[in-house]
């Protein structure tokens, strides 16, 4: 083996050893952040309380995911890691200081505007149902506004950890949020009672801080638990308020277009919003769906993508083109290798694994079902939605957020025309399903104009990895079918046993089929994993 080779096999191994840590903090945070849902449901059910809940804590959760999805990726690591393999410590400080200050303008300014954000978010309500969601809606919202600083803190001590490729913190910290946050509601429930109303919660003082400060309190221990793991990552952060900075001006310069990517992704989230929300309770049933959506993504993809963002960063800043479709082709494979079976079995196994999970306390009659049609719904869109993201952290990399505003902007287009054209007929359902095409879409145009910027992403190699693992995915989800229609049912406690009996054929059939399709990124991962 050569010396180029064998610090290839350590680098790379390197990034199985990232991912699996990023994974294990990831899948405890997706797995409690799932509980979560399932007290949230328990503790409010689907009715005004719930969709006023859900649609308050939606601003501060675009913020989460624009900052940790977005701009993190987009800007601040890519920036993160060039200043400091320059030894710059000031540069990050005042890039820190300066999106610090700008946060708290910002949370103050969405304070004061918080019942023009309600009003827009319920634009699709008949007026007795805007009236009382606003009623909670609006001093909810206020005390979950302060999220968003937090929020902005958490995604800045993230990029720098991850900059200096340490992982663990920035993915085992939202756990903290989630023990927190489930607390807090299994508390409310036992003091509000069963399906709590909207003049009991808004005439009760003590619930509405009960509700919205243990909500914020979440993602203040969130932010906090990353602060020993930056002192101990060896930058020398300090307060620098110097907004003509280069760091500064490069991470501003970036994001320009990012901004036009949120300011697009907003117009269309508001409408998909005003969609969903027109029928009481839908809303609540599409958050609690998408959260059930984005586990497996949020279990494998991000792992996958946290781990391989600075790498692809190096290789960009070095010039090193071909290191960089070697390994954007080998986290592509290993993203479709998970979640291409998981989109399969979740739209098998939505029914029964909605009602063994929600259907309890206040949340039951038809919510269950309408959740799990939901989410069969989004996860047809699954890969795409996966895929899309993780082309965008290349183009990222690449110091282009240019080319994922564009991208985005044909994404928002085909979500918007698909919604309208469906939801008449559909309802919430068509709006999910919208979403799902959307991405899928997007997935294909945004691999087609990276292909093009960086030539050939894996070639014959990629193409013959993925064939394998549509194969094995079909064959998989016809064992599923097959073995979970044969026991228990949708509903109940044999809901339990059929997903059970799915999960584990599923996870067999596939794993088996993947051996025998010579699917070489599964053999490869087992071999490194039980080396490490």
């Amino acid at each position: 083996m050569t010396d180029e080779a064998g610090t290839e096999e350590v680098t790379t191994g390197g990034l199985v050893r990232s991912s699996a840590v990023v994974g294990i903090g990831t899948g405890l945070s997706r797995v409690t952040g799932l509980f979560r849902t399932v007290a949230l449901a328990y503790a409010l059910g689907r009715g005004l309380v719930a969709d006023g809940y859900n649609l308050a804590n939606t601003t501060p959760n675009i913020v989460y995911d624009l900052l940790l999805g977005g701009i993190l990726s987009a800007t601040l690591v890519p920036v993160f890691v060039d200043r400091l393999e320059h030894d710059d410590d000031d540069g990050v400080s005042a890039v820190m200081t300066v999106t610090a200050a700008a946060l708290v303008a910002l949370t103050v300014v969405a304070v004061l505007g918080a019942p023009l954000i309600i009003h827009v978010y319920t634009l699709g309500k008949d007026d007795p149902s805007r009236r009382e969601l606003e009623r909670i809606g609006v001093p909810l919202l206020r005390l979950f506004l302060p999220q968003m600083l937090f929020y902005g803190l958490t995604a800045l001590g993230t990029a720098v950890l991850n900059a200096r490729r340490r992982f663990a913190a920035p993915a085992f910290a939202p756990v903290l949020n989630n023990i927190i946050v489930i607390g807090i509601l299994l508390w409310f429930a036992g003091r509000a009672g069963h399906d709590p109303q909207v003049g009991t919660v808004a005439n009760d003082t003590a619930l509405m801080l009960l509700l919205g400060l243990g909500t914020t309190a979440g993602i203040v221990a969130m932010t906090i638990a990353l602060w020993p793991s930056i002192r101990r990552s060896g930058v020398r952060l300090r307060w620098r308020f110097r907004p003509r900075d280069p760091a500064v001006r490069k991470v501003a310069s970036l994001s320009g277009w990012t901004l036009g990517y949120v300011v697009a992704n907003q117009v269309a989230l508001v409408i998909a919003i005003a969609l969903a929300a027109r029928r009481d309770g839908d809303f609540s049933a599409y958050t609690y769906a998408f959260v059930f959506f984005q586990l497996p993504y949020g279990l494998f993809a991000v792992s996958i993508m946290t781990t391989f963002a600075p790498e692809l960063a190096s290789a960009a800043n070095r010039g090193d083109t071909a290191g960089f479709r070697e390994r954007f082709s080998l986290g592509a494979r290993l993203i479709t290798l998970v979640v291409l079976p998981a989109s399969v079995g979740y739209v098998l196994l939505a029914r029964p694994l909605v009602d063994a999970l929600l259907a309890h306390g206040s949340f039951g009659g038809t919510s269950p079902i309408l959740t799990a049609d939901l989410l069969a719904d989004f996860s047809v869109g699954l890969i795409g939605f996966s895929l899309y993201l993780y082309a965008l952290r290349g183009f990222y990399s690449l110091h282009d957020t240019r080319t994922p505003f564009f991208l985005n902007l044909v994404e928002n287009a085909v979500n918007v025309v698909v919604a309208f054209a469906l939801v008449g007929r559909y309802g919430v359902q068509g709006v999910a399903f919208s979403y799902a095409v959307a991405y899928l879409v997007a997935a294909v145009v945004a691999m087609a104009v990276l292909r093009r910027r960086v030539g050939r992403l894996g070639g014959t190699q990629l193409a013959a990895a993925l064939a394998r693992i549509v194969a094995a995915t079909a064959v998989m989800g016809g064992a599923v079918w097959l073995a979970s229609r044969a026991v228990g049912a949708d509903h109940g406690t044999g809901a339990v046993t059929r997903v059970a009996v799915g999960v584990l054929v599923g996870i067999g059939v596939y794993v088996v089929a993947a051996l025998a399709l010579r699917v070489e990124d599964l053999r490869w991962l087992r071999e490194r994993l039980l080396r490490r």
